[in-house]
This record gives C-alpha cells, sequence and structure tokens, in this order.
C-alpha cells in the first residue's frame, strides 16, 4: 500500500488556468489499489479532477487544480485527495487480510485433504 514519499519531490506546473500537482507516492500501487483509488476519488472528489497514475519509477496521485478561481483553497483539496490514499490503503489492508485469512483456510482444507 502505497503512501506518500516525504522524501520526493511534488511536480507542480501551470498551464491554461489550471495548476497540476503531482504527489509522489513510495513505490508501485497494484491493480487492485489502483481501482479502489479511481472508484474512491470519482466519489470523494467531484469538484476535481483526480488520479492515480502508475509511471515507471513509482506511482503518482495527480490533481488539477482551478487557478482562476480567487476563493479555491489548494491546501483544502490536496488534503483531500490525501485522504482518499489513505482510505484506499486502509480498504486495501483489509481486502489483504481478508485474503490471506481464506488463503490459510484453504491450505488448511488442503493439509486435512491429504491424510
Amino acid at each position: 500500500m502505497p503512501d506518500i514519499d516525504r522524501t520526493a519531490d511534488i511536480k507542480v506546473t501551470a498551464a491554461r488556468g489550471t495548476v497540476t500537482a503531482e504527489i509522489p507516492l513510495a513505490g508501485h500501487a497494484s491493480e487492485h489499489w489502483l481501482e479502489l483509488f479511481r472508484s474512491l476519488a470519482s466519489q470523494r472528489m467531484r469538484e476535481l479532477h483526480t488520479e492515480a497514475k502508475e509511471r515507471e519509477d513509482r506511482t503518482w496521485v495527480i490533481v488539477w487544480l482551478p487557478s482562476a478561481r480567487p476563493d479555491f483553497d489548494p491546501a483544502s483539496a490536496l488534503d483531500a485527495a490525501y485522504a482518499v490514499i489513505r482510505e484506499v490503503n486502509g480498504i486495501d489492508q483489509q481486502f489483504q487480510s481478508g485474503a490471506a485469512q481464506i488463503e490459510a483456510a484453504v491450505r488448511d482444507w488442503w493439509t486435512h485433504q491429504q491424510r
């Protein structure tokens, strides 16, 4: 489960009334994690385009922020993106834990069948 990599630099790019913030995550996310992120980001961050992209070096969470709105608070938007990352990590951890329990039960069943 990737979390924000606080040792790496954030990428910030301004173009055409939008500022793009690319948040580096530590390592690579699984396909399951990326799917969860897409789903939750579309539900939780409806006013902002946010996505997670897998790149060669790591996974990045990209948030497009409007630069033309004087009342817009970018810190709140980035906090919301981080909240989605944390929520996805929690869900993914539960999924992995449940899968490990099922795997152990299957192996136990198989051991009993081999007797």
